[in-house]
């Protein structure tokens, strides 16, 4: 199977081959914005943690972000502890349980998402360009039908263990 190969667009129609090509548009979205955003001195999970943070207010249980970029806790403690040694964020004790710590925003944190702030709105209007606004529109509801399929049966699979990702529409294009 070759990726270049334009003889073939299409051709596999079947559950297969369009989950298969769903799989590859999203490794080849997540490289390429993995690409774009190192030019920028920023990674992708460094850039999903800030921006969950940033449309929750600017503070976050780290479980909470954890659900809401769906990476296990431990990924994002290390990712945070970075934030944390570069200042950009900082950990606090929770007002409301003394046990837990939420993340914070920083000012220096809030310089950077309003640096990357326009840099992300770029690269969305590049990776979208090709599709129709309608089709555009679509596909995000089409996504949004598939994540409310497959979570439930994530969560089951798990034992529960998880709660579903519930910042995940602030997220969303609206």
């Amino acid at each position: 199977m070759t990726l270049n190969n334009r003889d073939n667009k299409g051709a596999d129609k079947t559950p297969l081959g369009t989950l298969l090509s769903i799989m590859m548009s999203f490794e080849v979205l997540e490289r390429y914005l993995e690409i774009e955003l190192r030019r920028h001195k920023a990674n992708l999970i460094r850039f999903n943690i800030m921006s969950v943070l940033f449309v929750n207010g600017g503070e976050m249980m780290p479980s909470e972000i954890a659900e809401s970029v769906f990476r296990e806790k431990n990924t994002i403690t290390a990712v945070i502890k970075s934030l944390e040694r570069e200042g950009v964020v900082r950990r606090e004790p929770s007002a409301s349980d003394r046990r837990s710590v939420k993340v914070v925003i920083t000012d220096k944190g809030w310089q950077e998402a309003n640096r990357l702030r326009p840099i992300a709105q770029e690269l969305s209007r590049e990776c979208l360009a090709c599709i129709e606004k309608g089709s555009v529109e679509d596909l995000v509801e089409t996504m949004r039908d598939l994540r409310e399929k497959l979570l439930p049966k994530i969560m089951k699979t798990s034992g529960g263990a998880r709660r579903p990702l519930l910042r995940q529409r602030a997220l969303e294009v609206k």
